[in-house]
């Protein structure tokens, strides 16, 4: 009896000794970047145990660097942009684990590597914003805002995508006659594009990021329309059409209902009218 009551003892004392070293705990997995307009996040999937991560991360021609926010969090996700601001550079991030329930970190705990990102060719463009002018009756002026990123300057003022890739940055401009099939592409290199258009014609324009080196394509912009009456010009996308169709409904109920109940209320003051009672 003594002495398996000492061998539980011992067995409970190594595993204590197990958990304080970190033997125990397990590397997460699934490690994966997640970066958009250059807005860069490390995921990875949760393991069992009461645990808690810490991520690192450094490039090539950088040394390892921690966040305080992913410094022992419960969280399965850390924004490593802020630490991520050399676009030319490759990164690798590690995800260490620890017991949540110790503090003492003087062993090395299990991590997992997170695979290389570059983040000129992998971060994922989104769409830009434009507007139309009509310049005369037979040109049309569209003025394209390049799309901020979160790489900042010195003076943590946001860049725009211009200012990472440069004359690298184009926009494939797609546009046709109002109802339509037939469409046409002009790339813009600059930020103002002046095209000619037949008067009295309503065109719609779509624009899409494009980057010649690395090559890739961002996300397209909804659609704008020029109005063919006068030199007026409205923006027109899948949502306005939606909200004028709901309120010529919305009108047109309303119309049907008023008619219905003036009917009704017409053919109940007829009723007596057309029935009189007959005396007695």
């Amino acid at each position: 009896m003594g002495s398996a009551a000492i061998t539980l003892g011992l067995a409970f004392i190594c595993l204590h000794c197990g958990r304080a070293s970190g033997t125990l705990l397990k590397p997460v997995t699934n490690v994966t970047w997640k970066s958009f307009n250059f807005l860069t996040t490390l995921q990875w999937e949760k393991i069992s145990g009461d645990v808690v991560y810490t991520v690192r991360v450094a490039g090539i021609k950088s040394n390892w660097k921690k966040k305080p926010e992913c410094t022992r969090m419960a969280s399965t996700s850390c924004d490593l942009t802020s630490l991520m601001q050399n676009v030319t550079d490759t990164y690798t991030a590690e995800v260490l684990t620890f017991s949540s329930s110790i503090t003492d970190e003087t062993d090395e705990p299990p991590y997992t590597k997170s695979p290389p990102i570059q983040l000129l060719k992998e971060t994922k463009i989104g769409r830009a914003t434009f507007k139309v002018n009509k310049t005369t009756n037979a040109q049309i002026q569209l003025t394209i805002e390049d799309p901020l990123t979160h790489i900042r300057f010195s003076n943590k003022t946001l860049k725009t995508l211009r200012d990472i890739y440069g004359p690298e940055l184009v926009y494939k401009v797609l546009y046709w006659k109002d109802r339509s099939s037939g469409k046409k592409t002009v790339i813009a290199k600059d930020q103002v594009l002046i095209l000619d258009v037949d008067p009295g014609v309503s065109y719609c324009f779509t624009i899409q990021p494009h980057i010649k080196s690395p090559y890739k394509y961002g996300q397209k912009s909804s659609f704008q329309c020029t109005s063919s009456k006068g030199d007026f010009l409205s923006d027109y996308s899948i949502g306005v059409y939606a909200l004028i169709g709901f309120g010529a409904l919305l009108l047109l109920s309303i119309i049907i209902g008023i008619s219905v109940y003036l009917c009704r209320r017409k053919t109940a003051q007829n009723v007596p009218e057309a029935n009189p009672l007959k005396p007695v």
